[in-house]
């Protein structure tokens, strides 16, 4: 069976036929069932001290770029469309025509880049992260593990864990993590005074 290159998981064997033995309605519980489950452990297991860190360095850069490949593409596009809603510069490392290396030097040292993965990491994502902590970039990892690479070189790392069915990884409380992310540090950002306001 073919392996996508990083960042995604593997197709297993037999996935078609196991599949093809359930209705559609029950494929779509199970999906479902999964998602919820996800959702809970996120919940239970979501490092207060770690999440608030996550806000602050969101909260103090000027510049905030965002990364995810393959599977984890679509967080990162959200997270995107969201921050746009701040005065923040936000960019998109999108990979298109092949340059994700060429997006991401414009990265400077005070910005922070978000990367969200998960294992196996695709090469690119771990020199890109390398590239951004040598030019003095804060680094936050959204993943599935404190184990490896990707987070010894993160100052703030999250751990979420969306589990496989049916072969395919589930986004649910990823997504949930980086709707949580914004919506904290669109808080934070509505406390700050507008200049102006305050009495000298």
């Amino acid at each position: 069976m073919r392996r996508l290159a990083g960042d995604a998981d593997p197709l297993p064997q037999g996935v078609a036929a196991a599949s093809a033995q359930l209705d559609n309605a029950r494929i779509a519980t199970e999906c479902l069932d999964e998602s919820i489950a996800a959702l809970q452990r996120l919940q239970s297991l979501l490092d207060a001290e770690t999440f608030g860190r996550a806000v602050h360095l969101m909260q103090r850069a000027d510049s905030i770029w965002l990364l995810g490949s393959q599977w984890s593409f679509p967080i990162a596009a959200c997270l995107e469309y969201a921050l746009r809603h701040t005065d923040k510069r936000v960019g998109l490392i999108s990979g298109l025509g092949g340059m994700q290396l060429g997006e991401a030097r414009s990265i400077r040292r005070g910005d922070l880049l978000i990367a969200i993965s998960c294992a196996p990491h695709a090469p690119q994502t771990l020199e890109i992260l390398e590239d951004a902590r040598r030019l003095g970039a804060s680094l936050i990892a959204i993943t599935d593990s404190l184990i490896g690479q990707l987070p010894d070189l993160a100052d703030c790392c999250l751990v979420v864990q969306d589990r496989s069915r049916f072969g395919f990884r589930s986004l649910t409380s990823t997504l949930g993590l980086a709707q949580s992310l914004f919506l904290a540090l669109a808080y934070r950002l509505e406390l700050q005074p507008t200049p102006g306001t305050q009495a000298g």
